[in-house]
This record gives C-alpha cells, sequence and structure tokens, in this order.
C-alpha cells in the first residue's frame, strides 16, 4: 500500500481517539439517536469486495445520518507466499472510514481482535491467524512494524462491546454461551474495563465476544438483561448469510458471497419477521 510507518500510526490513534471521545459512547455502549438509519454488519473477515461496496453504498458523506457498524474485520485470506497475511490493509481502510467520519461509523470488539492482542492461536489452513497477521504488518513495515503492532492493538481496545438502539436492537459480536449467560457480569457494559474481564474462559469481555451456539432462550435472558427486544450478532458462520434464533436474536454474517447486512431505521419498531424482510445481501449492491 506504500503507506508510512508514521501515516499508519497515526491514523490508527487518530480513529482510536475519536472511538474513545464519541459523544454517543457511554463507557462500553454506543448509544444511537433516535432518527436516522443504521446499516449493521456481520463478520467481514478481509472479504474485500464485500467491503468496498458496503463502504461506496453506504455513501456516509451524502448521507449524514446513515450509521455503518464494522466488527471482526481482520483474518481473511490474503496470504502471500511466506505465508504473510494482508488484513491491517483493511483495518487501515476501516480507521480512515472513523477519522473521515466519527459520528457515523463505529466499531464492536470481536474475538478475533482480542486473539490479535493475545497473540492466541486461531488456526485456519494449517496457519496461525494471528502469526500471520503480524507477519504481513513486519512485511510492509519492516524493522519499525511494532509501532503499528501496538497501535492496532490500542485501536482494537478502544472498540466499545455492544450498541444501542432506541428502537429496542442492541449489537454486539457475540453472546454468552448457555452455560454462561445466568452468571454473566452485565456490569461489564457500564464501566471501565480492567485487566480480568479480558480474561480467558472467565472475563466477561472474553464470554461475551467468544460465545457460540445459544439457545433461543439464552438469548432471549440477555436481551431482558440489556433492555433489548432484538440482539443482532454475528460471530456464528451462516453459509445463507443469516440465521434466526428464536424471535430475538439474529445471526448474520457478511464475509462470503452469500454475505448480507441490514439497514434499520432508527425511528421504527420491528419484530423478528420485518427485521429478516429488511436483510440485503451485499451482492446485490450495485456500485
Amino acid at each position: 500500500m506504500g503507506i508510512s510507518v508514521e501515516h499508519a500510526v497515526e491514523v490508527f490513534q487518530t480513529a482510536t481517539e475519536e472511538n474513545q471521545l464519541s459523544s454517543l459512547r457511554h463507557e462500553q455502549l454506543i448509544q444511537l439517536p433516535a432518527e436516522g438509519e443504521v446499516w449493521m454488519t456481520g463478520d467481514l473477515h478481509d472479504h474485500r469486495r464485500n467491503f468496498d461496496k458496503l463502504i461506496r453504498a453506504a455513501d456516509l458523506g451524502n448521507h449524514p445520518q446513515r450509521h455503518l457498524v464494522l466488527h471482526e474485520l481482520i483474518h481473511g485470506d490474503h496470504f502471500d507466499q511466506h505465508g504473510a497475511e494482508d488484513s491491517w490493509q483493511s483495518l487501515h481502510r476501516a480507521a480512515e472510514l472513523k477519522c473521515d467520519f466519527p459520528s457515523q461509523v463505529h466499531f464492536l470488539l470481536a474475538n478475533h481482535d482480542l486473539a490479535q492482542i493475545h497473540g492466541e492461536g486461531i488456526m485456519k489452513a494449517g496457519l496461525s491467524v494471528c502469526e500471520a497477521f503480524t507477519a504481513g504488518v513486519k512485511r510492509d513495515f519492516g524493522g519499525t512494524y511494532t509501532k503499528v503492532v501496538m497501535a492496532i492493538s490500542e485501536f482494537f481496545l478502544s472498540f466499545p462491546l455492544g450498541i444501542r438502539c432506541p428502537n429496542g436492537l442492541f449489537f454486539c459480536h457475540s453472546l454468552p454461551t448457555d452455560d454462561q449467560v445466568a452468571g454473566f457480569d452485565y456490569t461489564v457494559f457500564n464501566r471501565p474495563l480492567t485487566g480480568p474481564d479480558y480474561k480467558r474462559r472467565t472475563g466477561p469481555v472474553y464470554q461475551l465476544i467468544w460465545g457460540r451456539n445459544m439457545t433461543p432462550a439464552t438469548a432471549a435472558l440477555f436481551a431482558d438483561h440489556v433492555g433489548a427486544q432484538i440482539l443482532i450478532t454475528g460471530h456464528q458462520p451462516q453459509d445463507n448469510g443469516y440465521a434466526v434464533n428464536g424471535p430475538r436474536h439474529l445471526i448474520i454474517a457478511s464475509e462470503h458471497n452469500q454475505g448480507v447486512f441490514v439497514p434499520i431505521d432508527l425511528s421504527k419498531t420491528y419484530d423478528m419477521p420485518q427485521l429478516t424482510r429488511s436483510i440485503r445481501r451485499l451482492v446485490s449492491l450495485e456500485v
């Protein structure tokens, strides 16, 4: 991409500050306004065609009341011949978008983000995607790559955990599992975070972003605790782009050719049938 270390660090640091200082930010939650619209996405995993179409179609500059939610941007399929992976470039593009439209672009902390910070070994086709990501940064920035790695980690740590809409919708990357939800620490949304919050398996941040295969009853219990009517999450792969997990939980995916997003009118209330009728496939966007 031909980006200098100084420029990359400045973009990530500026986007970090915008995440932290947003007037819509209340501890670990974003509170969206009661007017305008929001486009909620699923995991993108460096699917560059879908990401590009999404940004072009959202046209944020000409739609100042439109919000865009992004999560799980990293760890895709763009590897070089040495096994280095390129998704830091899409992350940088997202950070630039945040700098350009700070009140319209919002992120959610996801499990691959936390794994990258911790260097945990998520494997894909026999490769550690975290090591491959770091190798890509090192390849592109040489001996000063650690400055970029540190700026990326701080950027991830600035991501909120959830987004609350005034119409009863609530967005987060995933949900605690069935055996975790009863003891889940819901104060994590309403206070500063500490080291134990991120701890593997026992920390509420970890439980929130790593949970899979929860039942509709678990989703409903979580929704009640956070004061939501319907939850929209990603994290769980969906070959058809989405799945309805009971009347209060919609799971969406954006990282493949059947990927989807959900444009939502913030002034309207939705039940699950109305919400699923709003789903759009990224392949349908003509931009």
